[in-house]
């Protein structure tokens, strides 16, 4: 009988791929539409940390917790060291290659790492610093907090990210454990560019889901489909022998 072919053991182990399969892509559609809820809550908080004026480095941030801080507007006072300079390799903007430019500031909060922005590789690779010159003299820096993440290659001034850690013994000074990103007061002159806005769009995640329930609908739909065809087609191919 035609329900016979349906039931052997290939056809069997298709069956339970097909169910397994459509679970599996409606729960990673789900998945996608909780990394979505985590997005939006994330992009919430720091919306609403920026939106709060810049205050003392000191009081806006938690140094026992740096996560606590991240995005929160500070503005300090100080020198920069351009002696104590280091290049975030493998950094773009616009399109463009580049690197950011992170100088030591004395401040009296303490000495604390200021990323000063984006400089263009055509720039950098021209070896003159004044088009990267720091402020003369006593500078106000205001910017948004940022914490550190642990470097795994370096090239001698160039690094990969800003390391806190490998920065203090580099510089054989007792950094704060946050830097900041600064967005004024930075800079002498045109470069480096400031940082961009923070990405707040929720991304991709909910066409992601979107395309996992569709997939879902047509395992759904579509593979009843077509075991009924097959059956049709073998009960027409038995009544006409």
């Amino acid at each position: 009988m035609p329900v016979n072919r349906l039931l052997r053991p290939a056809w069997l182990l298709t069956h339970v791929l097909v169910v397994a399969a459509f679970f599996v892509m409606v729960n990673l559609g789900f998945w996608q539409l909780g990394r979505l809820d985590d997005r939006q809550v994330a992009n919430a908080l720091v919306e609403e940390r920026m939106a709060e004026p810049a205050g003392p480095l000191m009081e806006m941030v938690d140094m026992a917790d740096p996560e606590a801080s991240v995005h929160m507007g500070v503005q300090v006072t100080g020198t920069f060291d351009p002696d104590r300079e280091v290049y975030v390799a493998n950094r773009t903007r616009d399109g463009r290659p580049g690197v950011n430019v992170v100088t030591l500031f004395q401040s009296g909060a303490g000495p604390v790492a200021v990323d000063r922005g984006f400089l263009p590789r055509q720039a950098y690779l021209g070896g003159e610093e004044r088009y990267w010159a720091v402020p003369d003299g006593e500078a106000v820096v205001t910017g948004r907090v940022r914490t550190t993440r642990t470097s795994r290659s370096g090239n001698g001034d160039e690094v990969d990210v800003i390391d806190l850690v490998g920065l203090s013994e580099r510089w054989a000074v007792p950094l704060l454990p946050v830097y900041i990103e600064a967005t004024s007061g930075a800079s002498a002159v045109d470069y480096p560019l400031g940082p961009p806005s923070p990405d707040l769009t929720d991304g991709s995640h909910l066409g992601y889901a979107v395309q996992w329930f569709v997939f879902a609908l047509i395992a759904l739909v579509g593979y009843p489909l077509v075991v009924v065809r097959i059956a049709r087609d073998e009960r027409l191919g038995v009544e006409g022998t």
